[in-house]
């Protein structure tokens, strides 16, 4: 089947590929089709069910082309040969199909309340993380290619600031130094990875992610201190697998935190620390969020997931008491310590499962009237829904990475009264395929 077929593209997957159909069925998904193409592919991956398209030919499209602005490769990008508006556009339209589909009569398109975009939509990201490799005489600093363990050495990545392609660069050039290459044996297993995490205009931190200790740490770590970046730590990690980050931090230079500014307070991070990848749009998906619950200042309310405590902190300000819970213990330490360096003294944050948390809450006796679900992609847990009704809460902000399980805990909150109010979208990595929500469910009295 490595002839050219013509195909037509009729959807999208959730990674952003282009869906079409071959003559005798078989499904195939294309990188950089859209639907409504008219295309010419030839198959590769094939299986019994489904290939793998290459595009050689647009025969006619809806969605007009730019000229790509990135060659890496890497795969971590869906939308590069896009205006932005028709980026966000696809994006929308997928999002919408999926409220209705699962909904179904329970959904109304005028709760559809709109797309928050960027007005810039590069250079945004505030962390980035490195694989290094030696290939053949040579060390190469980049990405994993998608779905296999190929690294692309990146030169230069739009989605990050100009500090991190700076610092990512330069470690690169003192790896393959003859300085470097002096202090270390050409056999040893130096640098795995490198993690980055910081902004242009604010403090940076890196951690340099080795095997084990070698000779030549210190040019590292000198080299990313001439590029500005003062915290420098060393973190081993000598086991296989995706866990980037060791069990241990060892400061090189500076401190082992940064801290970022966000929502007109100050979080004190680590590497460790969960901090949303768009520190611009995190401002504007939180705000979106406290907006919609309309919070008074006798309101005592929920953060359930709650993290480091930003949405918690950001709301202590206009209500009676926020309690937050998370089940990562140094997320909570975090939070603890982030109220008290804003002068924030009416939170109450401990550690655990939502669902045994919150029912510990409820049975003190406080009177709790709105709450904040921000979980992870896996969604929340059915008895939260069925608590949160049962104590007598009748306002939940549901912010969600993951629209599929949001449609699908929210339709486990219908069957506790809960109605979907308004439904808003945040673009929080523009070129990729995914997209935040925020939904307002509520119940009457």
């Amino acid at each position: 089947m490595s002839d050219v077929l013509r195909v037509q593209v009729v959807d999208l997957t959730e990674d952003g590929e282009g869906i079409a159909f071959g003559p005798n069925g078989i499904k195939i998904f294309i990188k950089g089709g859209y639907p409504g193409d008219d295309v010419e592919v030839t198959l590769y991956g094939i299986k019994e069910k489904y290939a793998q398209g290459k595009i050689m030919r647009i025969v006619s499209s809806k969605i007009p082309r730019i000229q790509p602005f990135c060659q890496n490769q890497c795969g971590s990008c869906s939308y590069t040969d896009l205006e932005y508006s028709a980026e966000t556009a696809l994006k929308e339209s997928k999002l919408l199909e999926l409220y209705a589909n699962t909904m179904g009569k329970n959904y109304d398109e005028s709760l559809y309340k709109g797309f928050i975009g960027m007005e810039s939509p590069f250079e945004y990201r505030n962390k980035a993380v490195y694989a290094v490799e030696k290939s053949g005489n040579e060390y190469v600093v980049g990405l994993y290619r998608r779905q296999s363990h190929d690294i692309i050495d990146i030169k230069c990545c739009r989605l990050e600031p100009e500090w991190i392609n700076a610092a990512r660069n330069g470690i690169r050039d003192a790896l393959n130094s003859a300085e470097f290459r002096n202090l270390t044996a050409s056999s040893e297993r130096t640098l795995r990875y490198l993690f980055l995490r910081g902004s242009d205009k604010g403090e940076k931190i890196a951690v340099l992610v080795v095997y084990c200790r070698f000779p030549g740490i210190d040019l590292l770590t000198d080299k990313l201190n001439s590029l500005g970046i003062n915290n420098v730590l060393l973190s081993v990690n000598h086991e296989e697998g995706n866990r980037i980050l060791g069990d241990t931090m060892v400061v090189l230079s500076g401190e082992n935190t940064i801290t970022v500014d966000l929502l007109n307070l100050k979080f004190k991070v680590n590497p460790y620390s969960f901090l949303q990848i768009n520190t611009e749009q995190t401002a504007k998906l939180y705000r979106t969020a406290v907006d919609l619950l309309c919070l008074e200042h006798d309101d005592s309310v929920l953060d359930l997931y709650c993290g480091i405590g930003t949405i918690s902190l950001y709301m202590a300000g206009m209500c009676h008491k926020v309690f937050g819970v998370e089940c990562v213990s140094e997320a909570i330490d975090n939070a603890v310590e982030n109220a008290l360096a804003n002068g924030i003294s009416n939170t109450d944050f401990r550690v655990g499962l939502v669902e045994k948390i919150l029912p510990q809450i409820i049975a003190e006796g406080h009177k709790v009237t709105k709450a904040v679900l921000d979980p992870a992609r896996k969604g929340c847990a059915p008895e939260v829904f069925k608590t949160l009704s049962g104590a007598g809460i009748n306002t939940i902000a549901y912010v969600s990475c993951n629209p599929k399980s949001q449609c699908r805990d929210i339709l486990i909150a219908m069957q506790y009264g809960y109605k979907v109010k308004s439904i808003r979208a945040v673009d929080m990595f523009p070129h990729t395929s995914s997209v935040e929500t925020v939904a307002l469910l509520s119940k009457e009295k």
